[in-house]
């Protein structure tokens, strides 16, 4: 698409930045979502939520390595996977809870 802006008048041009300025802030829009999408599918892939890598982006740990918590939580299926109680639950743990266990059966 080829439009010759010399022969547009002033209210056309008006009204065309204005058309042009919805659709960058519509693309915009829907390019974040995605990418909040992305990251959430990421990051629960990885037993995390988005206030966890929200706490790894913000400014006042940058440069910080991140802490690292005392596992308090281990499945007993495979002892190797471990949970520290903070952010979200991991599959394991809320299956092991929804077959009859305690939280104090899986504490380390």
């Amino acid at each position: 698409m080829n439009i010759n802006l010399a022969t547009l008048s002033f209210d056309e041009l008006t009204s065309l930045r204005e058309q042009i300025d919805m659709e960058v802030k519509n693309r915009k829009q829907s390019e974040v979502s995605a990418l909040l999408d992305t990251i959430k599918q990421k990051a629960e892939s990885l037993g995390m939520n988005v206030d966890d890598i929200s706490s790894l982006l913000n400014k006042k740990n940058a440069g910080k390595p991140a802490k690292v918590s005392a596992a308090k939580y281990a499945n007993p299926a495979d002892r190797s996977q471990t949970w520290t109680g903070k952010g979200r639950k991991p599959k394991w743990f809320e299956a092991a809870i929804a077959s009859g266990k305690k939280e104090s059966d899986m504490a380390i």
